[in-house]
């Protein structure tokens, strides 16, 4: 009985052997055949010099640059210049030198134009200037970089669909104001307000039911909206004074906004050295004098603002006097020409680059409103002199620039009827989208 147990127990044995022989051997044929159908081609891990890993190193090379950089925009207003600029975004005084230098010789960089872009890319460890874009209206990128051997510079081309657009609105109590409730860019306000600022105080002249309506371009990339572009054309009805804009370059001309007849809107001088303020007192032969308390004149215009409110030069010129100058505390005197001078007082501080002997150009910020000298309060004290004498600011005829010159007018009349017809085009399908909108509604 014995014997047949250890008979069982080893055949038993012998049986488990065979299985576990059978089922390895069968591992050994079929891992071969699993391996191969579970790697397949576009499933295999990649090479160290496959594209794949190419290009996930310049993913991480790209994210660690974008890490290690402080990016700064800057879009170009009127006045600016590339000195002031990368000063103002502190850029050492060397390296701006040396930037100029390399663009010196760049024929886009030889005149700014407003909205065009400026982009600074700093080291962030460091704060070392590395690269410099410039990006023009057309989409035009220059590239300056740091390199070991110094400043290079690169061109290319951003695809850029300019298109036209309407804006229209009508004056309750202020521009502002009427920008705001039809949702109008602000900066597009601003220059409206720019366009006709040699006709119109729009701190004075406004009346409730002046009305406006302009074109101006667009700026589409891959079909994303990227900026506003400049006012083509424009009307400002202003009381019973209608104003026409139209923005004209002739060959070899410098562009400018023109009225119908081709006269240019740029006067020597602007009508206003403040874009946002209130006269608070005007230009008088006898006032009571709000600290003295006597009577003495006043051959100038007081403007009430905030301090610290930008103060522009009214028209090109020299700085003849910058000095604290005893009532007037901070004051800042222009020489424009042979006639006329022009004078800010009461500032609370100077702009940084202004000092005597500056040369200076319409709408650059020469100062800030304060309350410096005998002041009840932050006002801009503005004067005008002719011929020695004071004038009325807001009184004095003021001589235009330049007309559309005599050989390009026919093309000119051409552009003003081109333009005029857009404007009526694009108000009526305004008007008649509105009305559809309204009978939908209904």
């Amino acid at each position: 009985m014995q014997r047949r147990k250890r008979q069982n127990v080893y055949v038993q044995s012998k049986g488990r052997v065979r299985i576990r022989l059978f089922i390895w051997l069968t591992l050994l044929l079929i891992a071969p055949v699993i391996l191969v159908v579970r790697l397949k081609p576009g499933q295999q891990p990649p090479p160290t010099n496959s594209p794949i890993t190419s290009y996930m190193d310049r993913f991480a090379a790209k994210r660690n640059y974008r890490q290690s950089v402080r990016d700064t925009v800057h879009t170009i207003e009127r006045g600016d210049n590339f000195y002031q600029v990368l000063v103002s975004y502190g850029v050492k005084v060397q390296e701006v030198g040396s930037l100029i230098a390399v663009w010196r010789s760049l024929p886009e960089l030889q005149k700014l134009q407003p909205g065009e872009i400026l982009e600074l890319i700093f080291a962030r460890d460091s704060q070392r200037l590395e690269k410099v874009r410039y990006q023009n209206m057309q989409g035009q990128v220059l590239a300056t970089t740091r390199t070991e051997q110094g400043w290079t510079t690169s061109r290319y081309a951003k695809p850029v669909v300019v298109t036209s657009a309407l804006a229209r609105g009508a004056i309750k109590d202020s521009l502002y104001q009427s920008a705001v409730d039809e949702n109008i860019d602000f900066d597009l306000a601003l220059a409206l307000a720019d366009i006709f600022a040699w006709d119109i105080d729009f701190f004075v002249d406004l009346r409730a039911g002046d009305h406006y309506a302009f074109l101006y371009d667009q700026r589409f990339r891959n079909g994303k909206l990227v900026g506003n572009g400049r006012i083509v054309a424009a009307h400002f009805h202003n009381g019973s004074t209608s104003h026409r804009a139209y923005y004209y370059q002739a060959p070899g001309k410098r562009a400018d906004y023109y009225d119908e007849q081709g006269n240019s809107l740029r006067k020597v001088f602007l009508k206003s050295p403040l874009r946002y303020s209130r006269i608070s007192s005007g230009f008088s032969k006898r006032r009571l004098h709000p600290i003295l308390k006597i009577y003495r004149p006043h051959p100038g215009v007081d403007y009430a603002a905030p301090t610290g409110t930008p103060v522009a030069a009214v028209g090109d010129g020299r700085v003849i006097s910058r000095q604290w100058k005893n009532g007037y505390g901070r004051f800042i005197a222009i020489r424009h020409n042979s006639r006329y001078i022009t004078s800010y007082g009461h500032l609370y501080r100077y702009a940084s680059n202004i000092k005597v002997g500056s040369n200076v150009k319409q709408g650059q910020v020469i100062g800030y409103v304060g309350a410096s000298g005998l002041a009840t309060g932050p006002h801009l004290d503005f004067r005008m002199k002719k011929d020695g004498r004071f004038v009325n600011p807001l009184k004095n005829r003021l001589p235009a620039a330049q007309p559309v010159p005599p050989n390009y007018l026919s093309d000119f009349k051409k552009r003003v009827a081109s333009l005029e017809e857009e404007l009526a085009q694009t108000q009526s399908l305004q008007a008649s989208h509105a009305t559809l909108t309204i009978s939908v509604n209904q």
